[in-house]
């Protein structure tokens, strides 16, 4: 594993699904991949997203998601977990999302997650894998309450770029810096290093601050 990775000085772009950034030296990005799409050539986290489940965990699909997980460049499993609105049954979601949960508990890594409308079910089955070393829910939009309520449960937030400000202030204010990242999800027309100007305009923390801080946040969560 590269010690180097998340350097203080570094924009960290923690969801990604593309690498848009490769000619810079100051931007770091990790790119989810989807099992069965090919592998990303820097550092990334691979899953089965809830929406795209089209059968439950096969013994080949454990076996392929095991040798992804254990290549060194390979960060965490994710994104993985449930969707109230979209893919199949949540029923079926909730199987398959325990089934990769044994896997990276069986493997010690970190998760990375997709939740929609179903986060009472999620704080609950986080109770079940209390050996998984780090979750993160990743896109979080949602309101400053539910934000606290996470946290306080032991999950990190990555937040959804192009929030209201207000949204973005009332979260800032409400949750701990330490337990932050920041993300594009590959959404067109949004650049990391824009939103970690505009974070820092919100907040008072200067850039070179907020940047230290969310590449140690990363350091924590991936356990480099």
């Amino acid at each position: 594993m590269n010690h180097n990775l998340f350097q203080d000085n570094h924009f960290l772009d923690f969801h990604t699904h593309h690498l848009r950034h490769v000619d810079r030296d100051d931007v770091t990005e990790i790119v989810s991949i989807h099992m069965g799409k090919e592998r990303a050539h820097q550092y990334f986290t691979i899953g089965i997203h809830p929406w795209w489940i089209e059968q439950l965990l096969t013994s080949t699909q454990s076996d392929e998601l095991k040798l992804q997980l254990s290549d060194p460049h390979c960060l965490a499993m994710g994104e993985i977990g449930l969707d109230n609105t979209k893919g199949p049954s949540l029923k079926i979601q909730t199987e398959l999302f325990k089934s990769l949960l044994h896997l990276a508990e069986d493997l010690k890594k970190p998760v990375v997650i997709h939740c929609v409308r179903a986060f009472d079910q999620l704080i609950k089955i986080k109770k079940e894998f209390p050996l998984i070393p780090n979750w993160c829910v990743h896109g979080f939009g949602r309101h400053a309450i539910l934000a606290r309520q996470l946290v306080d449960q032991g999950f990190y937030l990555s937040l959804m770029p192009n929030m209201p400000s207000s949204k973005y202030e009332d979260i800032i204010k409400s949750v701990p810096l330490d337990r932050i990242f920041l993300e594009t999800d590959s959404m067109p027309d949004v650049n990391i290093e824009e939103i970690y100007f505009r974070i820092s305009k919100l907040s008072g923390i200067e850039i070179s601050d907020l940047c230290r801080q969310l590449n140690r946040n990363a350091r924590e969560f991936f356990k480099i």
